[in-house]
C-alpha cells in the first residue's frame, strides 16, 4: 500500500483538513487478463474509493497515480482553491 497524508487548506479561509490519498490492492482480475487497483482520495467533501483496471500491473499502477493527481486537482477546484502541504502536482497536460 502507498499511502501519503496531506493538508489541505481551502482558499476561502476556512479550517484545514487532513487529506488521505491511498493505492492499494493491485491484483489480477478473475478474468485472466487485466489487473485492478484500489484507489481512495479521503478527506475532501466528498471521499472517493475506487477501483481501476489496466492490461497489467506495472500500467494499473501509473494509472492509479494519474488518476489521483487529476482527482485532487479537480476537488481542490471545486473547494475554490486553496494549497497542499506536502503538495500534489497537478496532472501533465
Amino acid at each position: 500500500m502507498l499511502e501519503l497524508t496531506t493538508t489541505f487548506t481551502p482558499a476561502d479561509g476556512s479550517s484545514p483538513r487532513t487529506i488521505t490519498l491511498r493505492i492499494s490492492d493491485v491484483r489480477p482480475d478473475p478474468d485472466g487478463f487485466t489487473w485492478s487497483i484500489a484507489v481512495d482520495v479521503l478527506g475532501f467533501q466528498y471521499d472517493d474509493s475506487v477501483r481501476l483496471k489496466q492490461v497489467d500491473w506495472a500500467a494499473a499502477i501509473e494509472d492509479a497515480g494519474r488518476f489521483i493527481k487529476r482527482m485532487v486537482a479537480d476537488k481542490v477546484e471545486l473547494a475554490g482553491g486553496g494549497t497542499l502541504d506536502p503538495p500534489v502536482l497537478p496532472p501533465e497536460t
